[in-house]
């Protein structure tokens, strides 16, 4: 380390200290390294990033400590002007361990207490930016609520947050299409906790459905069990629908399509899509082809006589599917 007890400048920083400098800068903070910190106490002044159970373990603290001993280098602990740790909780643990006295720390140009909420915000995801780079990183769980603590009224948007996190921007837009879904549902008086699956919260999240629609598509989900892929159907005709008024009528039609599938749910806990909806996704496949129908010939002669036999079974099939729509749909509903 520089014999000066404080680096203002990037050009003097030790290589252990720059990229730890470059974040705080990011993030929109001025800084100052102090290398003779009082060694912070994290049990009195810490910004809570981490599940609590993650913070300093035992036996990290103990390794970090025989490290230190050996004047192994390390990024600098970070905290606020006014003294609050934001990250380096296994290493001022270690320093204490050994009696250090003091501790290099990079001290923030902001205080913790009565800060902005913004400024709150670029704390939390820069703490968070620092625990995945450092030490045993964070879990799933804690990527989630770093995401949240700045993705709900921020400016930043997916990428920037995933770039500082470390994390793909498809899982931060996840979490922050679920937590949408989960505001919307509470706003009117839907409790979604256990009775919808992330990643059908998430799919809901970020449907572009006014009120009304969206909460009978959430319930429609609670009641049937609806995978991803059955939402997307249901949400693909509502957007076609033109109004409200006539997704209303869709979702009420699924429901009524439904009831068998609604009923196995209530009673067993899992969802069997309806055979309809079922045929619907796979003749999707075959639709793809609409334009190219030749793709689908088979032109490995050993496999040809076998494969027109099994079109001509499911064109038998499907023609009797038609005969029995026509003789449900009223006329002006028919082909």
């Amino acid at each position: 380390m520089a014999a000066t007890a404080t680096i203002t400048d990037h050009e003097k920083l030790p290589d252990e200290a720059r990229m730890t400098a470059r974040l705080i800068k990011r993030l929109g903070f001025n800084w100052e390294l102090d290398l003779r910190y009082p060694t912070p106490d994290p049990s009195q002044k810490r910004v809570q990033i981490r599940a609590e159970k993650h913070y300093s373990p035992a036996a990290e603290v103990t390794k970090y400590a025989a490290a230190m001993a050996r004047n192994d280098a390390f990024p600098p602990v970070v905290v606020t002007r006014d003294g609050f740790l934001l990250d380096g909780n296994t290493r001022a643990e270690a320093a204490r361990k050994n009696k250090y006295p003091t501790i290099p720390a990079f001290i923030l140009d902001r205080d913790y207490e009565n800060a902005p909420e913004q400024v709150l915000r670029r704390m939390h995801l820069l703490g968070a930016g620092f625990n995945i780079r450092n030490g045993r990183g964070i879990d799933r769980r804690e990527i989630t609520n770093a995401v949240l603590a700045v993705g709900t009224g921020t400016d930043y948007d997916a990428s920037q947050i995933a770039k500082q996190l470390g994390v793909s921007a498809g899982l931060v837009q996840g979490v922050l299409s679920e937590q949408r879904a989960r505001e919307r549902a509470e706003k009117s008086g839907v409790h979604v906790n256990g009775s919808v699956p992330t990643s059908q919260l998430r799919r809901l999240g970020q449907a572009p459905l006014n009120d009304k629609p969206f909460m009978a598509l959430l319930q429609l989900t609670q009641d049937a069990g609806l995978s991803v892929t059955e939402i997307n159907e249901v949400i693909k005709e509502v957007k076609a629908a033109g109004s409200d008024e006539a997704a209303m009528e869709l979702i009420n039609q699924h429901r009524a399509d439904r009831r068998e599938q609604i009923a196995e749910f209530a009673a067993v806990g899992k969802s069997r899509p309806a055979y309809s909806s079922q045929l619907r996704q796979r003749l999707g496949f075959i639709l793809n082809y609409e334009d190219n129908p030749k793709a689908l010939l088979e032109l490995n002669p050993t496999m040809a006589e076998t494969h027109r036999e099994t079109v001509r079974r499911a064109i038998g099939v499907l023609n009797a599917v038609l005969e029995g729509l026509d003789g449900l749909l009223p006329v002006d509903k028919k082909d």
